[in-house]
């Protein structure tokens, strides 16, 4: 807040120019970060501008709190773009944030599945001023007596929060400088988030390098433990600071200087904003991006990520929303770094005994990254198998769903799950999705009923099957059936049976809907209480396999697209028996 003292008549200039840019659709720049093709993982970073007199909230900006509130939701949904963006964002940081604004947005926030929490750094109590005091008129605001006059910072994560705590990095100008954070699971994996308000005093760093020392200091802690780290907010400092030094990695690429931390700031890729000197050397990444402050345009608000987690940063700055507040909110986007080639389509899934669906994507050695959790109420299906994106699945009354992966979030729910069969699934003891076994160019359904009888149901491209028909008797001798894709590298889709003494027999798919003679391709199978085929796990376009041991170890065989496989290789244990692989 208090960077407002020095500004003096340069925000009122400010608050002027910002009333031409209200709410409107403003025109695509150059360094647009689209959300339809942007990383999954989602952030924004925002600087609310409090209320009360310590930003424009009479003319000639008129700050008011619905277009506040308004700036922050619309970046949480994947909806109508009328009415939201479509960033459909993970991580929300906020600063100068009154504690009612907390509540208002806890409030608006829960819905879409946001946990939040909020530190007080100052209380101006019920003054004259009306700071942090809900303004007259203004029915879209929370407020109690209690919370009249706080005033602070707050983040929030989708999903339900594992820990919470509080940074104290120092004091300035009789306000604490504290950073709120928590932890949750983002995209399946537990993360901390800090929303940070670094020290504004415009005529020396010192205080401000301090802080972020501490501030990287903790996050090195996290970091060291293996888990995610991720700092968004108002750093009160330009990119070539000291400050920002702490944060930014050492080198980039070629060697050139950068930082002494352990980061990547989400917009350091953006070429549009690049430094002279990081174009003339040509660099990918450099200490810039855009700006988002003030009628000088200075660069003070980041968002950081830590850098062994997070790949693939960007990063934009919208529009200024000039009825809300006087900061350029920063949005920003990443993808997991251990995320291999494979992560679109191939990958393990699991469904453990509650219900909840992790899929775990293949990493070029066969081994898997960390899980995302892509589903809940999963219980409720007897059996389920993976058609490319989409789960197929039947359910313990007899009926055949298809579950679409959502496109903007990778989660299947019941919101996009299409009926693809009426009844009499619970004759059906496995389904199988091969892909397209006839050769129409359709993705089948093989399905074994309980008398051994083998079917194939034809797709019809439309999210549903044809007739059925019968493709072959007596597979009731085998225990576990596959549909591993193309195994053989014909380019047609097969099938692998287990016997219960641990035999593997392969069966090439023959381009029209059945199969050639039986191979054995292995023994000693019996070893595994469950298969899986997991697609090209390693990245390498042949098909792989794994295997779970009754101790919950993970054994990986690596297709060599001639029907067999290298040895085993252990790729994950704490496998509970019991859970089913797909």
């Amino acid at each position: 807040m208090h960077i407002r003292k020095a500004l003096g008549s340069a925000g009122a200039l400010l608050g002027t120019l910002a009333a031409g840019l209200l709410l409107g659709a403003p025109a695509a720049r150059a360094d647009d970060v689209p959300p339809a093709s942007a990383p999954p993982l989602r952030f924004i970073s925002f600087n609310m501008c409090g209320s009360g007199t310590m930003c424009e909230w009479s003319a000639p900006a008129a700050y008011t709190n619905k277009a506040k509130y308004d700036a922050v939701v619309n970046e949480t949904a994947a909806a109508d773009p009328s009415t939201a963006t479509g960033w459909n964002a993970d991580q929300i940081f906020l600063q100068e944030t009154c504690r009612y604004q907390f509540d208002t947005l806890a409030a608006k926030l829960a819905p879409h599945g946001f946990s939040g929490h909020y530190v007080t750094t100052k209380n101006f109590g019920n003054t004259a001023d009306k700071q942090c005091q809900k303004p007259a008129g203004d029915t879209e605001s929370i407020q109690t007596g209690a919370t009249i006059g706080d005033y602070g910072m707050a983040v929030f994560v989708k999903g339900a929060a594992l820990a919470r705590t509080e940074l104290a990095l120092g004091a300035y100008d009789g306000e604490d400088i504290v950073s709120p954070c928590i932890k949750a699971s983002t995209q399946g994996r537990p993360t901390w988030a800090c929303s940070v308000h670094l020290d504004w005093n415009t005529a020396s760093d010192a205080g401000r390098e301090q802080q972020a020392r501490r501030l990287a200091q903790q996050a090195d802690l996290w970091q060291a433990q293996g888990v995610p780290v991720s700092l968004g907010g108002d750093f009160n400092g330009k990119p070539g600071t000291a400050m920002a030094a702490t944060f930014y990695e050492p080198t980039v690429g070629d060697g050139v200087a950068f930082g002494n931390g352990a980061f990547r700031e989400v917009d350091e890729t953006d070429r549009s904003h690049f430094t002279a000197a990081c174009l003339s050397a040509q660099v990918t990444r450099c200490r810039s991006g855009a700006t988002t402050f003030g009628v000088a345009k200075r660069k003070i608000d980041y968002i950081f990520l830590s850098a062994r987690h997070f790949k693939d940063v960007v990063a934009d700055a919208p529009p200024l929303v000039g009825n809300a507040t006087d900061h350029q909110m920063l949005r920003g986007a990443a993808a997991w770094a251990d995320c291999g080639t494979t992560c679109a389509a191939d990958g393990l899934f699991r469904r453990d005994a509650n219900g909840v669906l992790r899929r775990y994507a293949g990493r070029v050695d066969g081994s898997l990254s960390a899980p995302g959790q892509v589903g809940v109420g999963w219980g409720t299906m007897s059996k389920i198998a993976r058609d490319g994106t989409t789960l197929v699945a039947a359910d313990h009354d007899g009926l055949l769903w298809r579950y679409p992966a959502d496109p903007r979030t990778g989660q299947y729910s019941g919101s996009t799950r299409i009926l693809a069969g009426n009844g009499g699934w619970q004759n059906i003891t496995t389904i199988l999705a091969p892909g397209d076994f006839d050769g129409d160019g359709r993705t089948d359904l093989v399905a074994r009923d309980k008398a051994g009888e083998l079917w194939l149901y034809p797709g019809d491209g439309d999210d549903g099957y044809g007739t059925r028909r019968s493709i072959g008797t007596g597979w009731q001798m085998f225990d576990v059936l596959l549909a591993p894709g193309d195994f053989d590298g014909d380019g047609k889709a097969d099938l692998i049976g287990r016997t219960p003494v641990g035999d593997l027999w392969f069966y090439a798919g023959d381009g029209a809907g059945s199969y050639a003679p039986r191979v054995r391709i292995g023994v000693d199978w019996e070893r595994y209480t469950a298969l899986a085929a997991p697609g090209d796990l390693d990245g390498d376009g042949k098909a792989d396999l794994i295997g779970r041991t009754p101790a919950g170890d993970l054994w990986f065989y690596a297709g060599d697209g001639a029907a067999s496989y290298a040895p085993a290789a252990q790729v994950g244990y704490g496998y509970p028996a019991g859970e089913l692989l797909f």
